[in-house]
């Protein structure tokens, strides 16, 4: 049953109050779910930080007095209906970077990206991720943008490593719904899906960097599974590299 939630508001993001967000990412980290080799996507490197100065009103905390509830993150993008129609396959990198060289193009944006929705473990459970969505929504809204969509990474697709996204999306459970939880979360919220983007995120590191980021060993070249990985890693003991190509799910949502 979903809990009273009238009196949990929502704060964004302002590059004029910045000390006060410190505090608020910090109780996000603490929650954050995010294994530590996806942290090191290149395109996460490079751009994240950045996001809460040069985009503030796209990112926002739920609040329930001083507790945050939940967290999103979100880039306005400028995009033709032909690239809205053949969304790439890099999808979350691509989305990310986009929104920077948009910026700086001085592009006028059309298109909001969702790139994460985070929950407190405290309040799963309870209709939280509908009233992050319905915000995000809002604030395509507010912004007068056309679109409103986001690469998601499906919450299960981590136990199937060796499945591929193409056939694991078409998964149902036992009343005939989607499978994957996060994906039927969506869709319950008016989203459909668009395509798989197969390359949404990249991680390249050494041998000896994967091995502290996953507290295992890799003595052999190889393919490997790893936990919540959705694909497995490939070592390369040779030129002592390790890569992690990430697949994701492109979903839409209809703002009218």
């Amino acid at each position: 049953m979903d809990r009273d939630t009238s009196h949990f508001s929502f704060i964004r993001t302002s590059k004029t109050y910045l000390p006060q967000y410190d505090v608020l990412l910090e109780k996000v980290n603490a929650y954050s779910v995010w294994p530590e080799f996806i942290l090191q996507d290149r395109m996460n490197v490079k751009y994240w930080e950045e996001l809460y100065v040069e985009f503030p009103m796209y990112q926002f905390f739920l609040l329930d007095g001083q507790e945050v509830v939940g967290n999103g993150n979100c880039v306005p993008l400028s995009l033709t209906e032909e690239e809205l129609q053949h969304l790439p396959k890099e999808g979350w990198d691509w989305a990310l970077e986009r929104a920077f060289l948009d910026k700086q193009a001085g592009k006028k944006p059309n298109t909001l990206c969702a790139l994460q929705i985070g929950i407190n473990p405290s309040y799963q459970g309870q209709g939280i991720s509908g009233m992050l969505v319905r915000f995000m929504k809002a604030i395509a809204q507010e912004q007068r943008f056309n679109h409103f969509i986001l690469p998601i990474r499906p919450t299960l697709k981590h136990r199937y490593p060796l499945q591929s996204m193409q056939e694991y999306i078409r998964w149902k459970n036992e009343k005939e719904q989607t499978y994957d939880p996060w994906i039927r979360t969506h869709e319950k919220n008016g989203a459909h899906i668009v395509n798989v983007c197969s390359k949404a995120m990249a991680v390249e590191g050494t041998v000896q960097e994967w091995e502290r980021w996953t507290r295992q060993s890799f003595q052999s070249s190889g393919h490997y599974v790893i936990d919540f990985a959705l694909n497995p890693i490939e070592i390369d003991l040779e030129k002592n590299k390790g890569t992690y190509i990430e697949p994701n799910v492109w979903m839409q949502y209809e703002l009218n």
